[in-house]
């Protein structure tokens, strides 16, 4: 149903109407209590406890689909497709849709499906109340429907209780019209709501200082776009900050991530050297300035700001200067996002060169079921909605970007246009238009209480929730009274949840793409330098000091015969997992993580996963002699290839390489250590280079001690396999090597776990 343009909300049909008003409903409802966002999933820990009535709702499918149409958003809901879900539709198949009401201890909620083959029938009741009574007693007599299926994706619809101070006021019931555009009044009520809130009452969003010793200062980009200071007339030039005084006058400014193969073509608007006086005069408004510029501009102004920045028209890209410009701005990306006010996402869903895109917003606004005694409100929500962040922002092709990483982990605020709803997401809290409260113990912060278990992947991944817990963790000194118990200690409290996040960072960065694989660690200059800002660690092409041997533990996902021998041309170091080209399939993985087969054992503990199964004992088996500290540039972007050199003394011996078959039959590169009779230790080099026969050295670097199968305990050594990379012994030096892949003893039953036992002399190595 829509009025001037506008779709009306919480219009229900009078098949919903009389499932929501059913006394049975009614009454499990009245039990409900205050939504706080602990779950996503409607049972809510009510699995086996529900109960269950049965209601018939439309005699097809396409009856439902038309209900919809007509305006009910209740049908709306439960007929949820598109991008989301997609029902079945077969033309030798029809069948009756039913609705089935559930309620728990704690949850209410409403599964709707399709029973295939099972149709009215001229002998049937023709009554509502008549055709549940027939719905349920054909599911009494065989459970299954006997002759009928029951669709498995089924749509489920919860309902929840807010109360009246959690909804913003650009919430379901501020606008009596929703527009059919992302451009509308109380989407933008909606992204100032949160703004504000944000603004004013999360001070772990504002608190990124600048790396300038002031932190008070005011930091802002060499140059911005300042979109006009008449509200809603677009009047954009090219402004210098420092010249224009900005600073001083305290501006705030937004940023704006985008497709650059959607919205910077070769015919696109951009800024040159010959240009730029130009664009200080005038940013013209036509075809060849990007329509997803043009609605950032005007999103700028609608929340406030008079200034944005846009990468293609605020850094050099082409002319005489284009490449010092790049260089000098390219190191900046962690203050131009970190102190963004937001940074407006286009994701560019299908293409679209737009911010704006229409919807049904039926589909994407919670509906409003009833008012409660207590002045709370209880709404219905689509469930599937809730799970679509990850599918469709996080794995948007704009996040396959691999510049966009550091743009989204950078920004504090970040709204997201261009999916099918709109999405909000801080370092505290997340919200989207299907439901737009604020809740007690908000998705986002619940998550960040539990940084470790996040970032190993039992949760959705979330950029700024894992950059925020690195950033945050406390530091603790180990007592220098009991060195090694200490350093263990600090090993699996402090360093591991430190590593878990870090390496999720660089897991998620290896799988986007570059236009130039050179850039690898240049790309990911801004978030080292804030997490240097941050904790004070030391970073050097990809790698810390402080996480130390984990760092150098890595390995890649990769099977032999499917690993590259390309260098990457970003000039890191062999140590480093920037020294390779990767492609989007392969993964970091490192190589002390438990085998796979592995059971969790009752007295599991979280910041203790990273290692097998249940750590009992842990040990440094080397010592990190020098860390290289290169030029302020070459630590993101090394200027040749073996310039930097990483010093370790450990215990040393040497072995041969072998590629055999495994048992499966498939080729397996397997490590002889030199002088010992024991069986191979598998090892896993970094490329396809042929290794069968190829003589190395090992450094031990740690060993630890776990529970396997929560019943024996089973000893694991890691470390490094090297070859010389060149012999300085005639000046006076030693040899130097170069990383090629990496081992762990225990990773088979027939390897041993214990293939250095002590006997290996003690060495200092460089490996380049």
């Amino acid at each position: 149903m829509t009025l001037d343009g506008g779709v009306i909300p919480h219009v229900l049909c009078h098949r919903c109407s009389r499932i929501i008003h059913s006394d049975w409903l009614q009454e499990r409802l009245a039990r409900l209590k205050p939504w706080t966002g602990t779950s996503t999933w409607a049972l809510d820990g009510d699995a086996g406890q529900e109960e269950k009535l049965r209601f018939f709702h439309s005699e097809s499918l396409e009856k439902l689909e038309a209900s919809a149409a007509a305006g009910c958003h209740l049908c709306t809901l439960i007929s949820k497709k598109d991008q989301y879900f997609e029902w079945f539709k077969d033309q030798e198949h029809t069948g009756v849709v039913q609705v089935v009401a559930c309620a728990g201890h704690s949850s209410v909620w409403l599964e709707t499906s399709r029973i295939q083959e099972l149709e009215i029938e001229e002998d049937m009741p023709h009554d509502l109340p008549g055709l549940d009574g027939w719905l349920e007693e054909r599911y009494n007599q065989s459970l299954d429907f006997s002759g009928a299926w029951i669709m498995d994706d089924f749509v489920t619809v919860q309902l929840r209780k807010v109360q009246s101070d959690t909804y913003s006021p650009a919430g379901p019931d501020f606008n009596p019209l929703l527009s059919a555009s992302s451009d509308a009044p109380q989407v933008l009520e909606s992204i100032q709501y949160w703004l504000k809130d944000c603004v004013d009452n999360h001070p772990e969003c504002s608190r990124y200082s600048s790396t300038q010793k002031d932190p008070t200062a005011i930091w802002l980009p060499t140059r911005l776009i300042d979109v006009g200071e008449v509200p809603g007339k677009l009047a954009p030039r090219l402004v210098i900050s420092a010249a224009e005084g900005l600073a001083q006058k305290k501006a705030h400014y937004l940023t704006l991530s985008h497709s650059w193969s959607i919205s910077t073509k070769p015919h696109n608007l951009k800024l040159e050297t010959e240009n730029m006086t130009q664009l200080q005069d005038r940013i013209p408004l036509n075809d060849r300035l990007s329509k997803t510029f043009r609605d950032a501009m005007k999103i700028t102004q609608q929340l406030g700001c008079r200034y944005i920045w846009i990468d293609s028209l605020c850094i050099i890209q082409s002319g005489t200067e284009a490449k010092k410009d790049w260089q000098r701005e390219g190191l900046t990306m962690s203050d131009v996002y970190g102190h963004s006010r937001c940074n407006v996402t286009a994701l560019g869903t299908g293409g679209n060169d737009a911010c704006y895109t229409p919807r049904n917003p039926l589909q994407t606004t919670p509906c409003h079921i009833k008012v409660c005694d207590d002045k709370s409100a209880i709404y219905a929500v689509n469930s599937l909605l809730e799970t679509t962040f990850t599918e469709n922002v996080e794995q948007s092709p704009l996040f396959k970007r691999g510049w966009v990483l550091q743009e989204s982990v950078l920004s504090s605020r970040a709204v997201y246009f261009g999916a099918p709803q709109l999405f909000w997401e801080c370092r505290r809290q997340a919200f989207a238009e299907s439901w737009p409260f604020k809740t007690g113990t908000p998705r986002v912060q619940q998550r960040l209480t539990e940084p470790t278990l996040r970032a190993t992947g039992d949760t959705p991944f979330s950029s700024k929730t894992v950059f925020e817990a690195l950033c945050n963790a406390e530091e603790q000194q180990t007592d220098g009274s009991h060195e090694q118990k200490d350093r263990e200690k600090h090993l699996i409290e402090h360093t591991f949840p430190s590593f878990l996040c870090w390496e999720k960072i660089v897991k998620t960065f290896i799988g986007t793409s570059l236009t130039f694989t050179s850039d690898r660690l240049f790309a990911m200059a801004g978030i080292a330098r804030a997490i240097e800002h941050f904790r004070s660690f030391t970073y050097v092409t990809g790698t810390w000091r402080e996480l130390y041997p984990l760092d150098l533990l890595w390995r890649f996902t990769r099977e032999l015969g499917e690993r590259k021998n390309v260098d990457s041309g970003s000039n890191a170091p062999s140590w480093s997992w920037a020294a390779k080209e990767l492609d989007v399939q392969a993964s970091l993985k490192n190589i002390a993580r438990s085998g796979k087969n592995t059971q969790r054992p009752a007295h599991w503990d979280g910041n203790k996963r990273f290692l097998v199964e249940s750590v009992t004992s842990v040990a440094y088996l080397s010592q990190l002699v020098k860390f290289p500290n290169p030029s302020f540039e070459s630590k993101y972007r090394p200027d040749k290839e073996g310039g930097i050199t990483i010093d370790l003394k450990g215990r040393v011996c040497k072995g041969l390489v072998k590629t055999e078959l495994d048992i499966q039959g498939f080729p397996q590169d397997r490590l002889y250590v030199a002088g010992k009779d024991k069986a191979p230790v598998i090892v896993h080099m970094d490329d396809d280079t042929p290794a069968d026969g190829l003589e190395v050295v090992l450094v031990m670097l740690m060993e630890w001690e776990g529970l396997v199968g929560n019943y024996w305990k089973r000893q694991f050594q890691a470390g490094l396999v090297l070859v010389p990379a060149k012999d300085e012994g005639d000046k006076g030096g030693s040899t130097i090597y170069r990383r090629v892949g990496a081992f762990r003893t225990g990773e088979l039953s027939e390897c041993p776990v214990n293939a250095f036992d002590g006997s290996e002399m003690e060495e200092v190595l460089g490996i380049c």
